[in-house]
């Protein structure tokens, strides 16, 4: 069960940032199943093909042949000084989903340039990759910004920013922690990201979740057993014949990368225990009624008004959703704001 939240929930990025209101749901989208489900109704028109100056770009990695990851690069219409904005999806997105290409619109109005990038063996790297992406995967994070600041440094001249999804926030937090006073972001934004990997996939398991863990089960399967993917018919088989995200973190991907068990895996890689060590200022999205991430990493955490990390905490919302009264979206409209007054230097939350 998520824990019901009290007057002392950590509310303070709204108590202190005025230009980000509380979030009141929209009337006919109420309740944490509905707001998840409401980003289906996104439609975004924003493509590669439709927008001036919009660029593919491939990035191979080391290996010998090399994996080609793969992302686009949308510049604004009007020159601008504001960082670009790199875009990581959740599990079983794409550079090009609906959610992604939604706030890319947003930021791009507000005059951010825009990376959406695919995970590897995501999206257009699907077939391209014989490698597999994993939630602690921080080295892909780092071969990105290499590629971006030595092959397109025009794009990053202003610097870098970066808003992640659900799970893809988790190589985003876990590399801002390992690069601390480093990171070669500015600032960076989370949108219900599940801080503790474990807890979640034991939360997906409960009641109603289950169909969520089903979904979500369905797109990571699909990913890993495209025809490229490098595993063995024993591997594809397991992944083939697993019934819940924790059998198939249990009995595969943690064996895949030197693990006893899922809890073994989700311990050694999850966010949540490295978050002392970040030093960007990030935004924290998230809801109570998620049916994905429980409350508890959010509500028993000491965190600090003077930042660096800023929780942004609602009782409603989702998994993603945050479909506020107006038809809008309550991340999409703070986290341009949220770079701005990290990056103009607003005045930030007192001790």
């Amino acid at each position: 069960m998520n824990h019901v939240p009290d007057q002392n929930a950590p509310e303070f990025a709204i108590d202190h940032f005025g230009w980000l209101d509380p979030f009141v749901p929209n009337r006919w989208w109420r309740g944490g199943w509905l707001q998840t489900v409401s980003i289906k109704t996104l439609r975004p028109e924003l493509t590669p093909d439709n927008w001036p100056g919009a660029q593919p770009f491939n990035v191979p990695d080391q290996n010998t042949p090399p994996d080609v990851l793969c992302g686009y690069y949308f510049p604004t219409r009007q020159p601008t000084d504001r960082p670009a904005t790199i875009l990581f999806h959740g599990m079983g997105g794409h550079a090009l989903s609906g959610y992604m290409r939604s706030m890319a619109e947003h930021l791009l109005d507000a005059g951010y340039p825009v990376i959406l990038w695919n995970n590897r063996g995501a999206g257009r790297s699907a077939s391209k990759c014989t490698g597999l992406h994993h939630p602690g995967n921080v080295d892909d994070v780092k071969l990105l910004l290499r590629h971006l600041t030595t092959e397109h440094p025009q794009w990053v001249q202003s610097g870098i920013t970066a808003v992640a999804f659900s799970l893809g926030a988790n190589p985003l937090l876990c590399y801002l922690a390992e690069s601390g006073d480093e990171s070669q972001f500015s600032a960076t934004v989370s949108v219900s990201a599940p801080l503790d990997m474990e807890l979640t996939s034991r939360n997906l398991r409960r009641g109603m979740n289950r169909v969520f863990d089903r979904y979500l089960l369905h797109r990571q399967q699909k990913e890993l057993l495209r025809e490229s993917a490098d595993l063995s018919a024993r591997e594809r088989s397991i992944i083939d014949n697993v019934s819940s995200v924790w059998q198939l973190d249990d009995q595969f991907t943690a064996k895949r990368y030197g693990f006893e068990s899922a809890a073994d895996y989700y311990r050694a890689h999850s966010a949540v225990h490295v978050l002392s060590q970040i030093r960007t200022p990030t935004l924290l999205f998230h809801a109570s009624d998620d049916p994905v991430v429980d409350d508890a990493p959010f509500l028993d955490r000491d965190w600090q008004p003077g930042g660096p990390l800023y929780p942004a905490f609602s009782e409603s919302g989702g998994h993603t959703g945050f479909l506020d009264r107006r038809g809008g979206r309550w991340h999409e409209n703070a986290a341009a704001k949220f770079f701005d007054a990290m990056i103009d230097g607003i005045k930030r939350p007192t001790q």
